[in-house]
């Protein structure tokens, strides 16, 4: 089809079209780019200023002997509770209460520490204890926390390295089997006057009669200690009792004829600095 001066009807109506489109779209684009250019001018299309990254506040940590620490078990395991409790207490925490958690506790995680608004510190540090435990706030008084073992609980943190003890960390009872009497309180100046503490000096109230030259006696804490005092008290037997602490018994026998000569004794052990203990407090996103 033609159109009156010859043109082809579909090349004529392309054109008009085409008219169309520019008329419509290039006052549309210089409309949208004064708006953008008005927009960024005003500061309106200019991006949020990144929120500040919220950061934990570490602070000294309490002292693990300075609150209660309550034990409560939700493992349906018996004695779980108990051993957790001795775990902790050899960790230098005070232990309180223990026992079995209600039956509608259902505790998945490997704990839960319960604390007060006033214990978060004491909390975070006995969670740190135990792997994977979280932290939940009640409305107790104090600062005491009680640790709720769950189904998931494995075991403590690995215990830190022991430091060796130096004589004046080590507390240490004289007592006398020979009979040569005084002869407890002559040792026990003598083990004084090498740095130890001296405790309770008297006969040995076991009643025993030692022959070789002395019996140092200590318990499953104790074991450092006695290395210690051993290196001062020639061929002294070390023999564990069942006694809790690091105190000793140097038990004197009819074979003793003085201590180690100053010179023969090891030197301490150089001690690393000691850290300060911390805890992370968590953010509050505001």
């Amino acid at each position: 089809m033609m159109d009156e001066d010859g043109t082809p009807t579909h090349l004529w109506r392309n054109h008009r079209l085409r008219k169309i489109m520019l008329f419509v779209t290039v006052p549309g684009v210089l409309l949208g780019t004064a708006s953008m250019t008005a927009a960024y001018s005003s500061g309106w299309m200019t991006p949020a200023p990144p929120k500040p990254v919220c950061k934990p506040t570490v602070v000294p940590a309490p002292h693990r002997g300075s609150f209660t620490v309550n034990v409560m078990n939700a493992t349906g395991v018996e004695g779980t509770a108990a051993k957790v409790a001795a775990g902790l207490a050899k960790r230098k925490f005070t232990i309180g209460g223990i026992s079995n958690a209600p039956d509608s506790w259902y505790v998945t995680q490997p704990a839960v520490v319960h604390y007060g608004p006033a214990g978060l510190d004491q909390a975070l540090l006995t969670a740190s204890q135990i792997p994977g435990a979280k932290l939940f706030e009640d409305v107790r008084n104090g600062t005491s926390v009680d640790v709720v073992v769950g189904i998931g609980y494995k075991d403590l943190v690995p215990m830190p390295e022991r430091l060796k003890p130096i004589p004046s960390e080590v507390a240490v009872n004289v007592y006398n089997t020979t009979y040569k009497t005084g002869l407890a309180k002559v040792v026990a100046k003598e083990v004084k006057a090498r740095g130890f503490k001296i405790k309770d000096v008297s006969n040995d109230p076991l009643q025993t009669m030692q022959l070789g030259t002395a019996v140092i006696r200590y318990g499953e804490d104790g074991d450092l200690a006695a290395a210690l005092l051993k290196q001062h008290v020639p061929r002294a037997q070390l023999v564990k009792i069942d006694r809790k602490g690091t105190r000793l018994d140097l038990v004197i026998g009819n074979a003793y004829t003085g201590l180690t000569p100053l010179a023969d004794v090891p030197p301490l052990p150089v001690r690393p600095k000691a850290e300060v203990p911390t805890v992370s407090r968590p953010c509050k996103d505001s």
